[in-house]
């Protein structure tokens, strides 16, 4: 009698191991052909190249389809071509983040960015150098000494930072810039 299983309660399968008969299935090269998708001619080359080998009257199914497997992974390890549009591919789609990411005013050019920063650097260098006519405009001599002594030395510190920063990028001194 055979055994019912009812059809609400969820079925777990299993691998069944099947034992191997010593004797291997063997195909003719039509079959083997039809089995991994390719034409007969193509399984003709892949006996020449070595790739598959036949036994006796066929084939060995088993041992042939593993031996394809084993020669496609290879032959798409090995093709330049496969390289070549993968590096393709990530190129582009770096391009195109990019391109995206200025329409969204995600990123800004370099050039934007040091330009304002220039502006924004002259009016405070501007605005520094006014400072001690405009805190001491009438006699007070000292005081106004006091305060170009420390404009002074906040242009000093900007510069020192400026050119550290300009070692650290690389950049050739200013008298070497044409």
């Amino acid at each position: 009698m055979a055994e019912t299983v009812p059809i609400d309660s969820p079925s777990v399968a299993k691998p069944v191991s099947r034992p191997r008969s010593r004797n291997a299935a063997t195909v003719g090269a039509s079959a083997l052909a039809r089995h991994l998708d390719c034409s007969r001619t193509y399984i003709g080359k892949l006996e020449a190249d070595g790739v598959i080998q036949r036994q006796g009257d066929g084939f060995p199914l088993d041992q042939s389809r593993v031996a394809y497997l084993r020669y496609l992974r290879r032959e798409r390890q090995q093709s330049p071509r496969t390289q070549a549009d993968a590096d393709y591919v990530k190129v582009k789609t770096e391009m195109l983040q990019t391109r995206l990411m200025q329409k969204r005013h995600e990123l800004v050019l370099q050039s934007d960015v040091d330009e304002l920063t220039d502006q924004l650097c002259g009016v405070v260098l501007t605005h520094l150098s006014g400072m001690a006519a405009r805190c001491a405009p009438r006699g007070d001599l000292a005081t106004r000494r006091n305060i170009e002594r420390v404009v002074f030395e906040v242009r000093t510190e900007m510069a020192k930072v400026c050119q550290e920063m300009a070692d650290k990028a690389g950049e050739p001194p200013l008298s070497e810039q044409g």
